[in-house]
């Protein structure tokens, strides 16, 4: 009898974890995209720090080794970024299966299988541009740098829209306060991303140059989440502000990512560039406080009728 009951239950364990990870869906969703930005910043520093190349053409490991024991400290930070990226690939991968479970045949599952898709293409450019590189013509060049970065910050995109359709289908989407919210807290990123920008305040060391990607990207994530909430409130004005601000946020990304030559000219569009991100989360505020006062008044008109 034991035995039977024993059985029942072992075959009912796949059952129970997955309605476990159905219940917390959107939890392990906004987990994939928290690893992923992390992995976006990590491989942001693994660049800056010029330890892209140092693996010696050797893949997954790194100088013709698995263990990190010996490798130097270039060494180590690439074997480090190599590790995360498969370990977050897998939840990616993950993220897309419960999705489809979850909310099969929705925007937010199709936006976390676009995300799925996009990984092999990541990952084949990640090894042209660190493995063989020196081996193939172009490898480690800037064109397909930008390719791998552009992958990377498209499945970092594709993560925020999942959530954000997440919040829809529940019913928790477009609300004015989170609008409000979101649109006066962006206000600081720019300013914050400007703190770290090159050479305006410090010297743009691989630690500095990682927290000016850092707020970027969350002014990034911030941006795509108002321009989402305003189509889905058929406001696409607005949406348009967040648009312009989120490209902004993207010129800005890539001219200081270590593809381009910076001189002091670009330096002085990367300033500009900050200006602009600035200024469209002033008008997503002054939108979001305009829209907050329109509501207001037509409660009060309501009352009064």
């Amino acid at each position: 009898m034991e035995t039977s009951t024993s059985g029942r239950s072992l075959a009912a364990l796949p059952r129970r974890v997955g309605g476990f990870f159905v219940r917390h869906v959107r939890g392990f969703a906004a987990l994939t995209l928290v690893v992923t930005s992390l992995l976006v910043l990590l491989g942001e520093y693994t660049a800056a720090a010029g330890a892209g190349a140092t693996c010696n053409n050797t893949y997954p490991g790194c100088a013709g080794q698995f263990s990190p024991v010996g490798l130097s400290i270039p060494q180590f930070i690439e074997w480090f970024h190599r590790l995360v990226a498969m370990g977050v690939g897998y939840v990616i991968v993950g993220n897309a299966v419960l999705l489809w479970w979850a909310y099969r045949g929705t925007r937010a599952s199709r936006s976390a299988w676009l995300a799925t898709f996009l990984l092999p293409v990541q990952v084949a450019f990640g090894a042209l541009t660190v493995t063989v590189a020196g081996l193939v013509p172009g490898g480690y060049a800037p064109p397909t740098q930008l390719v791998h970065l552009t992958t990377a910050l498209a499945i970092f995109v594709a993560l925020v829209a999942t959530l954000v359709w997440i919040d829809a289908e529940r019913g928790r989407g477009a609300s004015a306060t989170r609008f409000r919210y979101a649109a006066f807290g962006g206000l600081a990123l720019p300013v914050l991303q400007a703190v770290f920008a090159r050479d305006l305040f410090v010297t743009f060391w691989p630690s500095v140059q990682t927290a000016y990607h850092l707020f970027g990207i969350l002014g990034l994530a911030v941006l795509i989440a108002l321009v989402l909430w305003a189509l889905d409130a058929g406001e696409a004005s607005i949406a348009a502000y967040g648009a312009v601000g989120a490209v902004a946020t993207l010129a800005n990304t890539y001219l200081v990512a270590g593809l381009f030559l910076v001189t002091a000219r670009v330096e002085a569009v990367t300033y500009v560039l900050l200006v602009v991100q600035f200024c469209c989360f002033a008008l997503l505020a002054r939108a979001a406080r305009n829209a907050s006062a329109s509501a207001d008044r037509g409660r009060a008109t309501h009352h009064r009728a």
